[in-house]
This record gives structure tokens, C-alpha cells and sequence, in this order.
């Protein structure tokens, strides 16, 4: 058996395993199975594709400590890449290996004399993640190798110098525009949630706003902003035509209302069978096994604006911080003496949430974050935190989670009509995207002052921050925007402390706020407080180095500019 077969062989036995599929289940005999079977057979053929799904799909993320949107998990120290102190191993995605098998999904399709429209729905499918793969790659180290076809042993072959940003991007697009050709237009029943045409028409809308964006256009080529721009604007404009748009009911629903007119690429989850772990979310007293990630940082708070549409002035202190602000603000943050964080352990206790410090310094019962508690910043994540299960049950988990939501294609398409130059459409998109979040029109502006390319820009860069706050965005903005200094600014992370006035009744479990929140007073604080535990992001970490293993392995592969005596620059 040649490798080829013999990786089909496994890949193709684990994807039976995992599969739902149960024409694959009917096989009298899974082991005489041969490689030559799958693309004999439209269910081993899908059950390949299935596993290539389990592969690539992203799932719900905890990556707030990875940006200002919340402190580290253990709250003492700083991300390493935060504070300076990666070297070339620290960031590592290499996924050839998942790569491969995606390629020897479109060569087998070649050959295969499946139904002639079912093998273009699985190569758009194989397309489309090859693209994922080699975009996620392109973003993070700038250019790698492009390896379009399942590779033998032989050492030459094996050895692919790193291509340049520009020719990945080409790549990528090129995939994604054959996935269009291929994909239908929508996915119905048990097979809803998989790659279609609108999905691949967005993540291509993302792909080139990265590509025009200054981490890879420094110099601020408006051609590589015109071509964002278009693919956005398609994108939208397809999606809105099949039905898609601005989900109209409560902001926080978005999360717990499924298959609405928001989601566009969805990881479904389902209990049993598909469920995910959110022990990182709660607080220990709600939890088990985890604790201590996406605790929203005071910047955070600070950055969701008033109901009017104007920006919070934490200069007029903090006593009444919470009122008035907008609904992406309720659905995102939970804070001391919250309504909102109505998690089941909450409400069998028939309690609100408390979150301050007696008079004698000692923590509200619910305030407790145990031995992982130092990166307490006074609030806790709301977005997306699955209510419905206790401490017993944290594992399972079923909120989806929705990696393009359509706010991502139309703040996409904004974003890159500001650059080309058509700010109505700019203006227009952070319109309805706070009237949506429940701000007042005002005199038309939903609080938007801004009116020229600069001003508008710091507007949507203010806009992503809330509206997509813990959507694993924030870092890429960050670095595609090549905007440190948003970060290395804030020094650290903080926090607000409330305490319980001394001589003052302590609040009941179901009192409201509004009539105690002038009993407490309040303290902003420094989350990290050891010495060097800082933002201090150095312009090398716009592209990362590769890890030594990989460079180990291959002698063309070059080591990025920046990191260990690198030569290869990815913009050349």
C-alpha cells in the first residue's frame, strides 16, 4: 500500500467513526473497507468530508486574554505575546497533515465516478477549507508554503520553499472562488450548518479586507482596497437577497435563538452529541475543573457607549456606570448587581448577581474566583454563556457558535467603503449597526460624529471592539490594523473594585442596584501588578517567526524576518 492509500486508509476508518451517516453504519464490514471504496460510495465519501469538518470548524473561543478584552487566565502575569516575550515556538499552526488530506479529497474527486453534482458540493467543501487553512496560516505568519497536491516521500518534493503574502492570498482566493461555482446556495434539514455559497462569499469578503488592510498593504494600495470593497459588497448583497440580514430581536439572543437571519458559517452544537466545555466562563462557585478566562476588562466596559449613542466618560466615576448604556452592553458584561446573569445556579438561588467587597475587605460570596482568582477585574462574561446548565453539566454546553455572523459582512463592507472613499455607505453601516444595538437615532447619527476617512476609521475600530467583544476578533483586528500601540498605550489590564460602604446594609439577593448603588464606592485598579508584566508588543509580532521544528525539517524553509536571524519577508 503506497502512503497515500495507507493515510486515506486511517483517515477514512476514523471518519466512519465519527460520521452520523447511517448508510456508512450499514457496511457489513468496516475493515474490508478499502481506499478505493470511499469514492465508490457517497456516504464513506461524505463521512471523509465530515471528518474534514471536525478538522477545520472552529468552536466556541476563550481568547479574550489574548487582547485588552480581558486579563490573562491566571490574571498575575501577561500573555506572552502581550508582554513582549515570544520567541519562534510560541505561536504554532502548521495543519499539512489536515491539508493533505483535504488534497487527496480533490485528486480522488477527479477520478471518482460519483454523481457528477454531489462531488462539486464536496469540493467546494474541500476548497473552501483548504482556503480556511492556508488564510489562517497567511494571517498569522505573513507567507507559507503552498502545498496544492498530496505529497510523496520523496525528499524533494517534500521540501516547498515559503511562498510570499501575495501569492497565498492568490491561492486562497482562487479556492474560494471555485468553492462559489460549486457550493449550492443553502443546505436544509440534518445537513444545515454546512459550507455554502453566501459562507464562502463571506469568508473571501474577510480574506481580502486582511489583504488590503496595513499589515499587508503598508503602503495603502487603494486597488487592494477596491477589490475588498467588491468582494464585500457581493457578499452582502447575495446574502441579502437570500434572507440574511441584522438579527432583529434582542442582542444577547443572537446567541441562544438558532438558524436565524444572522448566522451565516455556524458550528451547531446539540446535547447529546456535540456539546462543548465552558467551565473557563464561570465563576468557581458555578464551575468545575476550570476557571478564570474572559473576566471583560475596564477598557472593555468603557468602549460600549451610552444608550445615546455618545461615549462613556469615566472621568464622571463609575457609581452608575451600568445604567443607560447600550444592549450590547447587557448582553456581553455582567456586573454587580446585574439582572442579566440569570445562569441556572442564580436563578434556583432566587438571587442577582453581587460582585463587591464588605467593609472589612472581605468578598461577596459570589465575587469568589478561588486560588485562580487574580485575574478578578469585577465582572464576568455574559456573551454567549450557555444558562441552562449547572456546575454538574458545565461540559455540556450547547450554545452555538456563530463564526460569521452578517454584522461581520456589513462591517466589513463599511469598512472598506471608508477606505475607497464612499463614506455614506461607511456611515451607513455604523448606523444600522447601532440601531440594532437599541441606540437613539438622535439627530440621525446614532452618536456618530465622525465624518472624514480618519475620524470614521477610529469609529469602526471603536465598533468592532464591542460589537464582536470575545469573538476571537479583537487580536486580528489589532495586528491587521498594525495598531499596538491601541494596546502597549493601556500599560495593563484593569479592573473596578467596589466596596460596601462602611455602616451600610449589605444588598439582599434580589434588591435592585438602582437602590444601592450609592452605597458603594469604587476603585479602578491595575490587574497585573508584578514587575515587566506589561503590553509592550514589538512591530516584529505584525509576522510571526516559525517554529524550530518546522525550519528543523525543511532546508528551503526560510525563518521570518525579525525572528532568529530571519531572511524571508513575507511583503516581498
Amino acid at each position: 500500500m503506497n502512503i497515500k492509500n495507507y493515510i486515506l486508509k486511517l483517515f477514512m476508518l476514523s471518519a466512519i467513526v465519527l460520521t452520523s451517516c447511517e448508510d456508512v453504519f450499514d457496511k457489513e464490514n468496516l475493515n474490508a473497507v478499502t481506499p478505493e471504496d470511499v469514492w465508490m460510495d457517497e456516504g464513506l465519501a461524505e463521512a471523509y468530508v465530515n471528518n474534514i469538518y471536525s478538522l477545520f470548524m472552529p468552536g466556541m473561543p476563550f481568547s479574550g486574554g489574548s487582547s485588552d478584552e480581558s486579563p490573562n487566565s491566571n490574571g498575575i502575569t501577561m500573555q506572552t505575546l502581550l508582554k513582549g516575550a515570544a520567541d519562534i515556538n510560541t505561536v504554532n499552526y502548521w495543519p499539512y497533515e489536515s491539508i493533505r488530506k483535504v488534497n487527496i479529497l480533490l485528486e480522488e474527486l477527479e477520478s471518482s465516478e460519483l454523481d457528477a453534482e454531489f462531488k462539486e458540493n464536496l469540493k467546494g467543501q474541500g476548497l473552501f477549507f483548504r482556503a480556511w487553512a492556508y488564510f489562517n496560516m497567511t494571517k498569522l505568519y505573513g507567507g507559507v508554503p503552498l502545498i496544492l497536491r498530496s505529497q510523496g516521500i520523496d525528499e524533494e518534493e517534500l521540501s516547498v520553499p515559503r511562498s510570499n503574502a501575495a501569492a497565498c492570498f492568490a491561492q486562497i482566493v482562487e479556492d474560494l472562488d471555485e468553492a462559489t461555482s460549486l457550493l449550492p446556495e443553502e443546505w436544509t434539514g440534518r445537513d444545515y450548518g454546512r459550507i455554502d455559497k453566501g459562507i464562502a462569499m463571506a469568508f473571501k469578503g474577510r480574506v481580502l479586507l486582511f489583504a488590503a488592510s496595513p499589515q499587508f498593504n503598508p503602503s495603502g494600495d487603494i486597488a487592494k482596497w477596491t477589490t475588498a470593497y467588491n468582494a464585500n459588497k457581493a457578499a452582502k448583497e447575495y446574502l441579502e437577497s437570500k434572507g440574511k440580514g441584522l438579527f432583529q430581536g434582542n442582542f444577547a439572543d443572537i446567541w441562544y435563538q438558532e438558524q436565524h437571519e444572522e448566522v451565516i458559517m455556524v458550528n451547531q452544537y446539540f446535547n447529546p452529541g456535540h456539546t462543548h466545555n465552558q467551565n473557563f466562563l464561570r465563576p468557581l462557585w458555578a464551575t468545575r475543573d476550570n476557571v478564570g478566562f474572559d473576566r471583560p476588562a475596564l477598557n472593555l466596559v468603557n468602549a460600549f457607549p451610552m444608550k445615546d449613542g455618545s461615549p462613556f466618560d469615566p472621568s464622571g466615576g463609575y457609581g452608575e456606570f451600568y445604567k443607560n448604556r447600550d444592549d450590547r452592553f447587557y448582553a456581553t458584561v455582567a456586573y454587580n448587581g446585574t439582572t442579566h446573569y440569570d445562569i441556572k445556579e442564580l436563578v434556583d438561588r432566587g438571587s442577582y448577581l453581587w460582585l463587591y467587597d464588605d467593609a472589612t475587605g472581605a468578598h461577596s460570596e459570589q465575587d469568589l474566583y478561588g486560588v485562580y482568582g487574580n485575574n478578578w477585574t469585577g465582572f464576568y462574561r455574559l456573551k454567549a454563556v450557555d444558562k441552562d446548565i449547572d456546575a454538574a453539566a458545565i461540559d455540556q454546553a450547547d450554545v452555538d457558535w456563530i463564526e460569521i455572523r452578517f454584522t461581520e459582512v456589513l462591517m466589513n463592507f463599511g469598512e472598506a467603503a471608508n477606505e475607497v472613499g464612499n463614506t455614506a455607505e461607511a456611515l451607513q453601516v455604523l448606523y444600522d449597526v447601532r440601531a440594532r444595538a437599541g441606540i437613539d437615532m438622535g439627530s440621525g447619527n446614532y452618536g456618530v460624529t465622525a465624518t472624514d476617512k480618519i475620524g470614521i476609521k477610529e469609529a469602526y475600530i471603536n465598533e468592532r471592539f464591542v460589537e464582536f467583544a470575545f469573538e476571537n476578533k479583537r487580536w486580528d483586528d489589532i495586528r491587521r490594523w498594525r495598531r499596538f500601540d491601541i494596546l502597549n498605550d493601556q500599560v495593563v489590564h484593569q479592573g473596578l473594585l467596589f466596596k460596601l460602604n462602611p455602616g451600610e446594609t449589605a444588598p439582599k439577593l434580589l434588591d435592585n442596584i438602582d437602590d444601592f448603588w450609592d452605597k458603594f464606592s469604587w476603585e479602578v485598579f491595575d490587574v497585573e501588578s508584578a514587575a515587566g508584566e506589561i503590553f509592550n508588543i514589538p512591530d516584529n509580532y505584525y509576522f510571526y517567526g516559525i517554529p524550530e521544528s518546522y525550519i528543523q525539517q525543511d532546508v528551503n524553509l526560510e525563518q521570518t524576518v525579525g525572528w532568529d536571524g530571519g531572511t524571508f519577508d513575507p511583503l516581498l
